[in-house]
């Protein structure tokens, strides 16, 4: 089985190409950056340098290798990145995602899996997200992101392609670039400063530690049933940055936390619904927030 993971330089991609390599697959990555990959030493493991947007060097890349899966998660992945340059986010991610899918027919690719994200709901005021929870994005990432699931759901319906999306919540764990409470928090703590912020105490984010989301995509590419569907991978529970910050008081005991009322500025989506991702995948976090900064902790330190 050859698998070509785009993104492979992101947070997510990283992890999922480790763990696949240790799968003894054949490993694509496709990235505009080589970064972290360049020292991967696998004679399992190829890197391809290119953009997304890119058909040409994209098919390219398909016909060299002669993939059979496709996890797709090349692009912006962060739904502050590049607020001010919106044009950016459009053609990286719905042209980007528009190619994939292409070239996946074109080709012949057995399965596709497209990372989407929990952006698409929105600021719902639903209790709970489910998949037929109709999309209200709030930001220019949100609308990329659900754009490339209907583009999917065409894809599946028109050409009969086996394609599974995956709508994932705020993913955290060592090896992030772009910004977000925990890392901010960790990250300065273990530089030995104290944490004192005039707001974000009561911002809320349904996080999902790295590892989790690789194993629901491993599960996604060994399941049958998951092709034509969408479906939320999450825990299905907010963490406000309070419990976060209570937390890292037991890994850092001398450093003052003193963060104060208000948000960090992100939508508070509701929780996710994800019985569906139980049912269809068996898939359940193994990670709860605690144990996932508690390694993402002594990762760092290492």
């Amino acid at each position: 089985m050859n698998i070509l993971v785009t993104g492979s330089n992101g947070l997510i991609g990283r992890y999922l190409v480790n763990f696949l390599l240790q799968q003894n697959l054949q490993v694509v990555g496709y990235d505009i950056n080589m970064m972290e990959n360049k020292n991967i030493k696998s004679p399992y493991f190829s890197f391809e340098q290119g953009n997304v947007d890119d058909f040409s060097r994209l098919a390219a890349v398909l016909e060299k290798y002669k993939i059979d899966i496709i996890v797709h998660g090349g692009g912006v992945s962060h739904p502050k990145g590049f607020e001010n340059s919106p044009d950016k986010i459009i053609n990286t991610n719905i042209l980007g995602t528009s190619n994939v899918l292409e070239a996946g027919r074109l080709f012949q690719i057995k399965k596709i899996i497209y990372l989407s994200s929990a952006a698409i709901y929105g600021d719902s005021k639903a209790a709970k997200l489910h998949e037929e929870t109709i999309p209200a994005p709030a930001s220019i990432y949100g609308v990329t992101k659900v754009t490339g699931e209907y583009l999917a759901k065409v894809y599946y319906e028109k050409y009969g392609m086996n394609i599974t999306s995956l709508r994932i919540p705020f993913v955290f764990g060592a090896g992030r670039v772009t910004h977000d409470p925990i890392k901010y928090i960790l990250e300065k703590a273990l530089k030995g400063e104290n944490v004192i912020e005039d707001k974000g105490k009561d911002q809320k984010i349904e996080y999902i530690y790295v590892k989790d989301v690789v194993n629901a995509i491993w599960l996604t590419i060994n399941n049958k049933e998951a092709n034509g569907l969408t479906i939320n991978i999450g825990k299905g529970n907010l963490t406000s940055t309070e419990e976060i910050v209570s937390i890292m008081k037991e890994l850092f005991p001398g450093t003052v936390f003193k963060i104060g009322p208000g948000d960090f500025g992100y939508d508070e989506i509701p929780p996710l619904d994800c019985s569906k991702a139980n049912e269809v995948l068996d898939f359940n976090p193994s990670y709860s927030i605690g144990d996932g900064i508690k390694e993402y902790y002594n990762l760092l330190k290492s």
